[in-house]
């Protein structure tokens, strides 16, 4: 058809050209809201006309379930013809029917037209699993209301405003077409071959799905059953007026902690199966996600199962070299450490004048907890050894990872220390911060506190009052010292404890959550974690070859040819960023530098506050049901 005689002007027009096509013919595609071109009708005497082309995609339910997304069937747009000489990817002439302009100029930008089995596609935004931390999201963004109405906003190009959801989604269906037209009786491959065994494989475990359902909710019930009060709440150390919290099973087990993360995973393992049979190509971003997430747990579960029994098999065949070892080691920074600090700390060093009595309490109270817990006051066998060689068998178990064990066992191994903490910290907030600075402190100076208005007034005591009260500031002032050398002493192992306990969470976190599939699938296929795409300027097929010419004259005419070749984009992909792969591991972080902060850290041990490692829990990335119930307790 001949194009209309009110045209407008000529101007450049933006074109998507398949990469691939350079035969003449009839080509098809959509001219809104971009000219995207989506292949050439080549040996394809069936179709003819638009009524056609329309009947035999509408045959597929691949390509129905996408036809929205795409803003509706392709039509034959027009005639192509290539110059085979040059070998240029573009075509040297094209005509569109039903176009508006009369001598139009087109801009060519050369795309990628991926298969669905694949897995490539193209996207305007990174796609993401990242739930929201707003659930109102429904509430209308002002920003965007009144940046709407800003004349002087600088308002986007045309090839901007074309590049929507609806475009990119035509050039990812623009494979699927072709495929359906050149092959309308075999369906389209929806999957690689080694994903779809795979999934075949998993399916068939997706009749014992209603069993791990039940056993997620045991498990889930066992691990959150409430085993002690929250000390915090007992020392009444914290200003929050919440009801009295419990500490969970799965905050004091890390061996119910880790069945209940392998439960969870084999929970979304078995149920996502399911979701994982492809059946069209709508969504591909999301399926993507889902697929990159459900092949990176199965990864993890297979990766943690071959280094528990590769540690545990280490272990078996080492137990007695590695039992000395661990003997020497313990002996020396557990047992014999501790005793000569305190040794030392009571012999006056530097001249530090402690009060003999209650250093000489002290020395026979924390020796004494020491001494007991050491392994070599038992008359029984030496339990290390026999430990380590039940850790060996445990570490041979698929769903206890090597660290999960390396961490149990140094809860086991510092009980003496941890007591001792918990012994010097609570005399040292009832005595020295909670009587000796707060109360009586307040009655050497003539104050009182005021419960009802939450504030400190001036009080007048009686003679006997003030005389009490300054003997018992002054008999605690006196023994404070003591007392805070022993608690400074107890705090900084706890401190180092925590350093270490911290050390293994953090990586007990990592292997659990690792994006060990994802990074294999950025440096191997950049094109199936796509963030975004851009172009690059091109003069010259990329297939061109070119050959040395032996005349002067036939080498002019070749580079002539060249430069007469028409300009076009190549539309490329920018893959998906490091950060927005580990973005799991960033916000993990902030937690940790939030709770290890030392600035916080030196302030709870000035104040007597209870030392705490970071709750295990806390240390995993919130999403779903999850989000919204930690928003909810908060």
């Amino acid at each position: 058809m001949l194009p209309s005689s009110s045209s407008p002007p000529s101007t450049s027009t933006t074109v998507f050209w398949p990469h691939g096509s350079t035969k003449d013919g009839i080509c098809y595609g959509w001219l809104k809201p971009a000219i995207c071109i989506a292949g050439v009708l080549d040996g394809l005497p069936d179709v003819q006309n638009v009524d056609t082309l329309s009947l035999t995609l509408s045959k597929s339910p691949s390509w129905n379930a996408v036809k929205r997304l795409c803003g509706g069937d392709p039509t034959l747009l027009g005639v192509c013809k290539f110059d085979r000489a040059r070998r240029s990817p573009v075509p040297t002439s094209l005509t569109l029917w039903n176009f508006g302009q009369r001598e139009p100029t087109f801009s060519y930008v050369l795309y990628s037209p991926h298969t669905p089995d694949s897995l490539r596609f193209y996207v305007v935004n990174t796609p993401n699993d990242r739930p929201s931390p707003l659930i109102a999201t429904s509430l209308r963004d002002p920003y965007n209301a009144l940046a709407r109405c800003d004349f002087t906003r600088p308002q986007c190009r045309d090839i901007d405003k074309a590049m929507n959801d609806v475009a990119i989604n035509q050039l990812n269906a623009a494979s699927l077409i072709q495929i359906l037209l050149y092959s309308p009786v075999s369906p389209p491959k929806l999957l690689p071959k080694t994903a779809t065994f795979l999934l075949s494989l998993a399916s068939y475990l997706g009749s014992f799905s209603a069993g791990f359902l039940w056993l997620s909710k045991f498990v889930s019930s066992f691990a959150n059953l409430p085993v002690l009060p929250d000390v915090h709440y007992l020392m009444n150390t914290s200003a929050s007026t919440k009801a009295p919290s419990y500490a969970r099973l799965k905050d004091i087990s890390a061996i119910v902690q880790q069945i209940d993360v392998r439960v969870e995973q084999a929970v979304f393992f078995i149920t996502h199966v399911t979701t994982l049979k492809r059946q069209n190509t709508c969504d591909i971003a999301s399926y993507s996600v889902r697929y990159t997430n459900f092949f990176n747990t199965a990864w993890l579960i297979m990766n943690d199962m071959t280094l528990g029994l590769a540690c545990g098999a280490f272990l078996s065949e080492n137990s007695i070299l590695l039992a000395e070892y661990a003997n020497q080691a313990i002996q020396e920074w557990l047992f014999r450490f501790p005793r000569e600090a305190i040794y030392w700390l009571d012999a006056w060093p530097a001249g530090l004048k402690l009060n003999t009595q209650l250093s000489r309490f002290y020395v026979n109270t924390f020796i004494g907890v020491i001494d007991t817990w050491d392994c070599d006051h038992f008359t029984t066998i030496n339990p290390v050894p026999l430990h380590n060689s039940r850790l060996s068998l445990l570490l041979r178990r698929p769903d206890a990872p090597p660290l999960g064990a390396l961490g149990y066992s140094i809860l086991f191994l510092i009980v003496h220390l941890r007591i001792g903490y918990e012994l010097a910290q609570a005399v040292y907030w009832a005595a020295g911060v909670r009587l000796g600075g707060g109360l009586l402190w307040g009655v050497f100076r003539g104050k009182r506190l005021n419960v009802l208005r939450n504030r400190t007034d001036t009080w007048s005591y009686d003679i006997d009052q003030l005389l009490f009260g300054t003997v018992l500031f002054t008999l605690l002032a006196f023994l404070f010292p003591t007392a805070l050398v022993y608690y400074m002493l107890f705090a900084g192992l706890r401190l180092a404890t925590l350093l270490v306990q911290a050390s293994i969470e953090t990586l007990l976190a990592f292997m659990h959550h690792f994006p060990l599939f994802a990074l294999m699938l950025r440096g191997k296929d950049p094109w199936r974690l796509p963030a975004s795409h851009f172009g690059t300027m091109s003069r010259r097929s990329i297939f061109t070859l070119h050959i040395p010419s032996r005349r002067k004259g036939e080498a002019n005419r070749t580079n002539a040819e060249d430069d007469r070749l028409p300009s076009y984009l190549v539309l490329e992909n920018q893959p998906i960023t490091l950060s927005a792969i580990f973005f799991q591991y960033i916000e993990l972080w902030k937690r940790l530098a939030q709770h290890y902060n030392p600035l916080r850290l030196l302030y709870q041990v000035l104040a007597g506050q209870h030392l705490a490692s970071i709750p295990r829990y806390s240390m995993r990335y919130a999403s779903g049901p999850d989000l919204l119930r930690k928003e909810k307790e908060e």
